[in-house]
């Protein structure tokens, strides 16, 4: 090869042994070659992270959502993360629906999301006092620093089965990952779970009780009130809830009755017709004394003029070994509402809790 044919980009001392090129042997010209292309390469790599190294601040995301509101991730994402005592994490919230970011002592009951007391941002936790952010949405965030080892449960206060792990151990131990490797494992999770590969969440309700495409037919009274799906990991739950009435538009005749319940295992949801009150749990406006025989609350309306909201309808408790069985209709809200509607007209109505969401659905009523 002549010398003058070397590319510019080829360092000096790969220059100096194609000059000599009549020294050696080919094979050992190769050899050397490539030592001299990759050992520059292996300097320049980012060394192994030192247990001795300054404090770091970590990220994280609270939740994601599809570009309609309609899907939301309830989780923490990733839900898993190591860190060395003295490190920070920063959560920052992606979604239009509310959540905490609540570290408790291992003895402390769960508290109520709206009662406080509230931790400012940058908070510190180490085990043995509360610390919570009030409920937030995009874009905010909060940082929270670990001065000691130990491994912390992570959980949101208003939705249950959202939990993950921050593992904080000591300056003199490695660390398994690095903040890139977080942030993959963070789009993964996000990908996985508003995708809903597997479960078809909303074609199966549509097909519940073999209604198939005759949901839509005034033989079918019967609207599905959210759904939802848990997953789960070695640091905790997530949950794709879809913040939707499926079938959320449905025709009736007069005299006849809708019914709704809510298929999503972690989040409530009402049935609003009229003006929302401003404490959602309860149920108020035009119901009947008492439930039906199975448990369900049950309303009437005539007109636009009557509001009937559900209260808090949710998905029957889920059983657990050990403890007492769960009774079927739970304190909390009812599994089941129906409104009989004596007139023809139609009639709007919104979840309270997630109409900010889109969650709106209309019974239409025939003569």
């Amino acid at each position: 090869m002549n010398k003058s044919a070397l590319p510019e980009n080829l360092g000096r001392n790969t220059k100096l042994l194609f000059s000599r090129s009549t020294w050696f042997p080919a094979l050992l010209r190769w050899a050397l070659l490539l030592a001299v292309l990759i050992v520059p390469q292996a300097v320049r790599a980012t060394p192994a992270p030192t247990p001795n190294s300054s404090p770091a601040q970590w990220h994280a995301t609270v939740g994601a959502q599809s570009a309609d509101m309609g899907h939301q991730a309830l989780a923490f994402l990733p839900n898993e993360i190591w860190i060395h005592a003295g490190d920070s994490i920063t959560w920052r919230w992606d979604v239009d629906e509310i959540h905490t970011v609540t570290f408790l002592p291992a003895t402390l009951p769960r508290p109520d999301f709206t009662t406080g007391p509230f931790s400012p941002s940058p908070a510190t936790f180490d085990g043995s006092t509360e610390v919570t952010t009030p409920p937030l949405v995009k874009p905010a965030t909060y940082t929270v620093m670990f001065p000691s080892a130990g491994n912390f449960m992570l959980v949101c206060l208003v939705h249950e089965r959202m939990t993950g792990a921050v593992h904080v151990l000591d300056l003199s131990q490695l660390l398994p990952h690095d903040q890139d490797f977080y942030d993959r494992q963070a789009a993964d999770q996000r990908r996985d779970l508003l995708s809903d590969r597997d479960g078809h969440l909303e074609e199966a309700c549509r097909q519940h009780g073999d209604l198939g495409e005759h949901h839509h037919s005034i033989d079918a009274h019967l609207v599905t009130v959210g759904v939802g799906e848990i997953s789960a990991t070695a640091g905790g739950s997530q949950t794709l809830s879809v913040v939707r009435f499926i079938d959320d538009k449905i025709v009736i005749h007069a005299g006849q009755t809708v019914e709704w319940n809510n298929h999503d295992p972690v989040t409530p949801h009402t049935v609003t017709f009229g003006i929302a009150p401003a404490d959602p749990v309860p149920p108020s406006g035009n119901l009947n004394k008492d439930p039906d025989a199975d448990g369900a609350l049950h309303g009437t309306i005539s007109s636009n003029a009557d509001s009937v909201h559900s209260g808090l309808i949710v998905a029957p408790p889920q059983e657990r070994l050990g403890v007492p069985e769960s009774p079927p209709v739970p304190a909390l809200g009812v599994t089941r509402f129906r409104v009989t509607f004596t007139n023809a007209g139609t009639f709007p109505y919104i979840c309270a809790l997630h109409d900010n969401l889109g969650m709106k659905g209309t019974v239409m009523v025939l003569p």
